[in-house]
């Protein structure tokens, strides 16, 4: 299994969770630039050559892109979400699953391996072309009803696709 661009810490977790035994492979990316076009062609770079015949066996493509903040960093999340939606489509006779990650500013490694985990079993086989926005527990609540109620102490992760 790869993990290009993640560190350390993200691969051990992955380990510890088993998301290297089995029968599934997958590459993990994660983008090391805010700047859209510099990240966009990194992404492009490093999955090209494990998504297509021979080495697409089931495989799965996360695309992490960086957290909010910057205006390039929501044009980089728009592309990563866009490139994993538009591949789920071309690349699905192959048995290739692109998915992006759109974490929050505080979401921590350890939640970003359980996702990463979660979608190499055998339940994460329904997801492809989806872009998860993966909140932290303690980061800003975008709904406007959330102001009246308590903050909850659980990550959330969202699928959106289509």
């Amino acid at each position: 299994m790869e993990f290009d661009g993640i560190d350390g810490a993200v691969a051990a977790r992955l380990r510890a969770l088993g998301a290297t035994q089995g029968r599934r492979g997958a590459v993990v990316h994660r983008a090391a630039t805010t700047d859209p076009e510099q990240a966009l062609n990194a992404a492009w770079d490093a999955i090209r050559a494990h998504a297509l015949p021979p080495a697409a066996t089931r495989r799965l493509i996360v695309l992490v892109a960086p957290p909010p903040g910057e205006p390039a960093a929501a044009a980089t999340r728009a592309g990563f979400e866009n490139l994993a939606r538009t591949l789920s489509i071309e690349w699905a006779r192959y048995g290739t699953r692109p998915v992006a990650i759109l974490p929050d500013t505080g979401t921590g490694d350890e939640e970003l391996a359980e996702l990463v985990a979660f979608l190499l079993s055998r339940a994460g086989d329904y997801f492809s072309g989806c872009a998860f926005t993966l909140r932290s527990p303690t980061g800003p609540r975008r709904s406007p009803r959330s102001a009246s109620r308590a903050p909850r102490r659980s990550r959330r992760a969202r699928c959106r696709s289509g």
